[in-house]
Parts: structure tokens; C-alpha cells; sequence
């Protein structure tokens, strides 16, 4: 869950950086600072399992480059606007200069966001509604918990539900790229059968 810091300062992408390294990923909505908890194992099982699939073929393929929540993106190059992804695919990298600033004002052209338990649906919500107005063309909000998969296609394109047995398909966006849901989960869970079961 998100908590968020009462006091009047308006908080800059500079001040993150200010931040004590305890547990803690922070981030800014209208320089309201934003602080979460760091998420569990499965959680973190997850977004691995996800790098691992989507950075084959990225590599693969020479596509671009892929990034974790360790590294910010200004929305819209607000500098009191600043989000970090679970996992964000950048078709370019960004200008030389800002490569290892604290955040970058390019936009990831394909965004994964994992919720946690903890995550309550407004703070969800208002994640999305960032990525989506920075111009993010696609977006996966997986609730693993649900075994569900929201999938938006740009701010103005439809949004799709997906069950965990579907087809998760990044499409035009990263070509090659296609998940079942469901088989990620099982591995995570241990289930018999599972890919990470097998010999």
C-alpha cells in the first residue's frame, strides 16, 4: 500500500534522490510524495520471470531496452510528476544525457505493472491514468492475485480484460512477445505440472 506524506512541500525528481535506501519506492503525483512498500517474493518472482521473457526477445531481435522500477520517468518531463514501472520496454534509449540522470523524460513504449496485494484500487487507478496521459501505447496491469490482466492500448484505444488462460500478446508494440498468464503462475506457485516442476 501507498503511503503519502502529509506536509505542504512540493516535492522535485532532485529530492528523490535524498531519499535514505530503506526498502522504501518512492515516487511523485503533483510533487505529493508517494511511498510503497517494497513488494513480496511472488511479486518480485513475477516481474523476473517477465524480464527474463520479454528481454529474450528484445535481444533477440535487437527491439530496444528494457528497464525496472529503479528507474524513473518523468510524466509528460514534469519534474514533480515521476513514476517508476515494474517493467518498461523503451523502443530508444534516451538522449545521452539523461541516461544516468535520475529520471528520464522519454516515454516507455510498453509498460507491465504487477499489483500487490497491498495496493488499493484509487492508487491503481491513478498510476494507470499517468502512464496512459505520458502517451504510453500499451500498458499490462496484471493482478496475479486475480489472475487477471487489464490491458490498455494508449489513452484513447480499448481496454481489454484478460483472463489467465488467454493469450497475453504484446503485438505491433514488441513484436514476438506472448504470455500466458496462467503458466508464469503456475511456475511461481509450484504447481504440479509447471515448466519449473519438470525434468
Amino acid at each position: 500500500m501507498a503511503t503519502f506524506d502529509v506536509a505542504t512541500r512540493r516535492y522535485s525528481v532532485e529530492d528523490l534522490e535524498l531519499f535514505p535506501d530503506d526498502g522504501k519506492r518512492r515516487e511523485l503525483v503533483n510533487g505529493r510524495l508517494v511511498e510503497w512498500e517494497m513488494p513480496g517474493w511472488g511479486h518480485g518472482a513475477l516481474i523476473a520471470l517477465l524480464n527474463v521473457l520479454l528481454g529474450s526477445v528484445v535481444r533477440a531481435s535487437r527491439l530496444g531496452y528494457i528497464v525496472t522500477a529503479d528507474s524513473y520517468v518523468r510524466i509528460l518531463g514534469s519534474r514533480h510528476d515521476v513514476r517508476g514501472p515494474d517493467l518498461a520496454f523503451f523502443r530508444r534509449r534516451p538522449s545521452p544525457d539523461e541516461v544516468w540522470a535520475a529520471a528520464t523524460t522519454a516515454v516507455p513504449d510498453f509498460v507491465i505493472e504487477v499489483v500487490s496485494p497491498s495496493d488499493r484500487a484509487a492508487e491503481v487507478e491513478e498510476k494507470v491514468r499517468d502512464w496512459l496521459r505520458a502517451g504510453v501505447p500499451l500498458l499490462w496491469y496484471i493482478n496475479p492475485m486475480a489472475g487477471v490482466t487489464m490491458v490498455y492500448e494508449g489513452a484513447d484505444g480499448p481496454i481489454r480484460r484478460v483472463e489467465a488462460d488467454e493469450l497475453l500478446d504484446a503485438g505491433s508494440v514488441v513484436s514476438g512477445f506472448s504470455v500466458h498468464l496462467r503458466d508464469l503462475l503456475d511456475e511461481i506457485e509450484g504447481a504440479e505440472g509447471s515448466k519449473s516442476g519438470s525434468s
